[in-house]
């Protein structure tokens, strides 16, 4: 019968006997050692790929914060190119009314408004030392705003024409009768002391009267909107729709003289 004797092989056969058992038997430690190896670097892939998400969303960010400055710098040089130009338009058309009067008359800006009557008085830029004095009428190129009533040293305050205690001499420019337009309780006008018969009509224009020569005469205060009866029957007043939108004033003109 026939005898494995392992001392009869060949050397060469021996050797690579050893080396594919060796082979076979190292395949599972070699797979626990390159396990072993695998978790470090699977945790050091996964924080490089965390710390350049978070490296690129910060970049994002800053430059996302950066785009939205430049565009509200834009904005913002937009607007105040256009405030500029719309600013210009009105010094021209101030400009052109100052040339067309006669009288003499100071350039003023808003300044703020009256806080104990912000809806008919308003504080302008110029004051007594610019000549300014209180019973001076206020003007725009839109027509008449109101008169001064107080005055100080570099500002001056003015009574609109809407207010309850404003008066002054009008006349309707077709019929060229002549009344008092007032300011009312709600923040109107009303021109009153027409005689009964009066040919008044809603459009007719109304003027300041100028009755007082230290007034210019022919300043729009506004039109007729429309034409009642007073409350004794004796005679007619008209609600008067005011020229300038006297919440939207910006640069005024005083009439100081002559």
């Amino acid at each position: 019968m026939f005898k494995f004797n392992p001392a009869k092989l060949p050397p060469p056969l021996i050797a690579l006997i050893v080396i594919i058992v060796f082979f076979v038997f190292s395949l599972p430690l070699k797979s626990g050692i390159f396990s072993l190896f695998l978790l470090p670097l699977e945790i050091s892939s996964s924080f490089i790929a965390d710390t350049k998400a978070v490296l690129t969303y910060k970049f994002i960010l800053e430059e996302n914060i950066k785009l939205k400055k430049e565009i509200s710098g834009s904005r913002s040089d937009s607007l105040r190119v256009t405030e500029l130009q719309l600013e210009n338009q009105r010094l021209k058309k101030f400009l052109s009314l100052k040339d067309s009067y006669q009288f003499k008359t100071i350039a003023a800006r808003v300044i703020a408004r009256d806080p104990n009557n912000w809806s008919a008085g308003i504080i302008i830029s110029k004051g007594s030392k610019q000549g300014v004095m209180p019973g001076n009428l206020v003007i725009n190129d839109e027509g008449l705003l109101g008169r001064i009533v107080e005055v100080s040293d570099n500002s001056s305050k003015i009574m609109l024409a809407n207010d309850p205690d404003s008066a002054v001499g009008a006349f309707i420019q077709r019929t060229r009768e002549e009344g008092l337009v007032l300011g009312t309780l709600l923040g109107g006008l009303a021109m009153r002391y027409l005689e009964k018969d009066s040919d008044i009509i809603p459009g007719d224009i109304v003027l300041v009267s100028g009755i007082n020569q230290d007034l210019p005469s022919g300043v729009l205060i506004g039109s007729i909107e429309a034409v009642k009866d007073d409350d004794q029957g004796l005679g007619k007043y008209c609600v008067v729709k005011t020229a300038v939108n006297l919440k939207r004033i910006r640069e005024v003109l005083v009439i100081v003289g002559k």
